[in-house]
This record gives structure tokens, sequence and C-alpha cells, in this order.
């Protein structure tokens, strides 16, 4: 199996620890930032490096997955997450549309319902994954960050309380779930890589 030109593989018969909570979990959540992508309307990820941060691989909408393929927060989130009886991974980044509206604000896009964890290795290192049902929307029915949080532009990582997980979801649910427009965008901007495509893959 591989991400792109790098080459990741899931662990067969990996134990999945008891300490990971992956059922009768509560309505609660975790912000998780990615790099958007500057040549898309839509919310994906930087698979360009148009940032110059390096081609980003997560969140690995393909698997609907995140730290699919790549070994990020792993302490700091994820694991955290997969041992914690958190229901959703939100999934937020800073926009880089040309609109002033939307421009370098930071925006809830979707989440990821966990369900999974996956054990995954490149061959030198393992880490896991957290994959589940996944939905992605539209900057316009995303939820400002701003609108929850002070000092949006300091967090990569946060656990949001029931009260904040249901203003989120409330105003998510109000919009059209785009995950399959969005793979196809993703497609679309591999198909036409920039020079700085070839740059070395880096954390988010």
């Amino acid at each position: 199996m591989s991400c792109g030109s790098k080459q990741v593989a899931t662990v067969r018969n990996a134990h999945v620890p008891s300490s990971f909570v992956l059922k009768k979990l509560e309505e609660r959540g975790r912000l998780q930032f990615f790099f958007h992508s500057p040549s898309s309307k839509l919310p994906v990820r930087d698979v360009r490096n148009e940032q110059r941060r390096g081609a980003k691989t997560e969140p690995h909408l393909e698997e609907a997955a995140e730290n699919y393929c790549a070994r990020c927060y792993q302490r700091n989130s994820i694991v955290p997450f997969l041992r914690s009886d958190e229901k959703y991974l939100f999934l937020f980044t800073t926009a880089k549309r040309r609109e002033r509206r939307y421009r370098n604000k930071r925006f809830i896009v979707g989440y990821i319902v966990k369900r999974k964890a996956i054990r995954r290795t490149d061959g030198t290192k393992k880490w896991w994954a957290v994959s589940g049902p996944t939905k992605m929307y539209y900057f316009k029915d995303a939820v400002p960050l701003a609108s929850l949080i002070r000092n949006p532009m300091k967090i990569r990582v946060l656990g949001l309380d029931p009260e904040r997980t249901a203003k989120v979801l409330q105003r998510l649910r109000k919009g059209r779930n785009i995950l399959r427009k969005c793979l196809a965008e993703l497609k679309r901007l591999r198909r036409q890589p920039n020079k700085s495509h070839q740059r070395k893959r880096t954390c988010k």
C-alpha cells in the first residue's frame, strides 16, 4: 500500500490496546489542524506543497483517516484521542482562498467519527491512525474557529466539551457533505503538481 511516493503499510493482526476506547463514546470532540491547498476552493490538504511546509498526506480522506501516512501528533493528539471517550476528530484549517471573507481565517470544515485504530508502518517505525465515517463541508458551511475559542490562530489541537461539540455539529449538519468532491479535488491537484511537490513530506 502506498501514500503517493511514500511506501506505508498496515500491520496485519495488530493488537489494539485495551486502553483505546472505540465504543460507547461520548458526544465530545477534539480539534486537529491541517494545511489547506491554496489552489483549491474546497477544504483539502496542501498536496502540492504550495505553502512550503511539505506535501501533505493528512487528513487522508482517501481512507477516511488521520495519520494514515504520517506520524505527526501521535503523542499529543492521535493516541490520546484513541484512549479517550471522545467521538469526533474535528478537522480545521487556515483558509487560503482569495476571498477576503475566508482568507487567513480558521474554520472547522469536517470531522472523522472514531471507529477504528489502525496500526501503520513504513518499515522502520510504527504508529497509529484513526479511521471512521468522514464528512467534509464547504467553507460557507464551516464553523469559524473564532466563534468557539479565543486566539484561534495559536492552536493545533484542542479538546471540545459537549456544549461546543454540539454547537459544531449543529452548524455543520446544516450543510452538505462534500467528501466525494474533496476526493475528486485531491486527484485533480495531484495531476497538476508544481515544482515544490517533490520536496520532502513533513508533519502538519
